[in-house]
């Protein structure tokens, strides 16, 4: 059995997907995958994440393969990433590109303090978060594809239409 601690989650989408990543994070800096061990071992860095429109804010730490994740600002960051609002957050953390985070700085929805080279080593880290598909479930979101499609495209029309509507 597996115990999930309870973690202090604000409703805000870029709270959820920080504390979700929070915990794949913990989930790698306690397998056994060696390029992920590599990365970790010899580390000590605070990474925090806020949002300055919501007021969210998230640091993760990790101290020589040891991994933690706190809700609110960190007292001594060594990278901070503010985001101008939650969304430019998590349009941009799930993205995961390097270059679409240098554009957003030049265009003033991101702005970082810190060490710029332990964002380079968190984009290396942040390659693992997602797990690879097994083969034997490719099939089926192969085909489930087509119907995601529509229903995105369903979804955008009638978003638009309640927009349309309530005069935004």
């Amino acid at each position: 059995m597996v115990t999930i601690p309870v973690l202090d989650v604000k409703s805000d989408p870029l709270d959820v997907l920080l504390a979700v990543i929070g915990y794949r994070l913990s989930m790698l800096a306690s397998s056994d995958n060696s390029d992920v061990q590599e990365l970790l071992n010899d580390k000590k860095v605070t990474i925090e994440f806020i949002s300055e429109e919501s007021g969210v804010a998230r640091s993760y730490s990790f101290d020589n393969g040891k991994f933690s994740q706190q809700s609110g600002e960190a007292e001594n960051a060594d990278l901070t990433v503010k985001f101008k609002d939650s969304m430019t957050g998590v349009k941009l953390l799930t993205q995961g590109s390097l270059p679409a985070f240098m554009t957003a700085v030049q265009e003033k929805k991101l702005s970082i303090d810190g060490d710029y080279s332990q964002l380079m080593w968190f984009n290396k880290l942040a390659k693992h978060i997602v797990p690879p598909i097994p083969e034997e479930v490719k099939p089926y979101l192969e085909r489930a594809k087509p119907y995601a499609y529509k229903a995105q495209k369903f979804a955008g029309h009638w978003i638009g239409v309640a927009k349309y509507k309530l005069g935004k």
